[in-house]
């Protein structure tokens, strides 16, 4: 049942509620003036017994009503709670998506500069290797030549 028929529903209890007590009380006046004394054990309480149960009655379909409102406000409040926190974990795993996209960036770049280090670090070795040879090949000579 939704929210709003609810309310509906115990709107029309209480506005027919107020319709048969309004009609009760217009048509049999001198039944609903009564007043009477009512022995209540300690005391005889004198009172309008139809006055007392009608007020009695609509202040408990009040309470019901507030009471229904109250229940209504903290179910849409923990319902906007709950979108709330489902639209901050949509951010955080778009957020997470953005990292994890950064990251592989990241990896990628220093893969790239690592195999151009390595490159040169061939290049490197390459040329120690030819400085070397040449040195030796001079020291040869040279020793040849002695």
């Amino acid at each position: 049942m939704k929210k709003s028929d609810l309310l509906r529903i115990i709107n029309i209890i209480l506005i027919l509620y107020l319709a048969i007590w309004t009609y009760y009380a217009i048509f049999n006046w001198e039944v609903f003036a009564i007043k009477l004394n009512t022995n209540a054990g300690f005391s005889v309480i004198g009172g309008y017994p139809f006055v007392f149960f009608f007020l009695l009655g609509f202040v408990l379909l009040l309470a019901i009503k507030y009471i229904t409102h109250l229940c209504i406000v903290n179910i849409d409040k923990s319902e906007r709670n709950s979108a709330h926190k489902i639209e901050i974990m949509g951010k955080d795993i778009e957020l997470l998506k953005m990292k994890e996209v950064l990251f592989k960036m990241q990896t990628s770049e220093m893969g790239k500069n690592s195999a151009d280090l390595n490159a040169l670090h061939e290049k490197l070795d390459q040329l120690s290797m030819q400085m070397k040879e040449k040195t030796e090949d001079e020291d040869e000579e040279t020793g040849k030549d002695h």
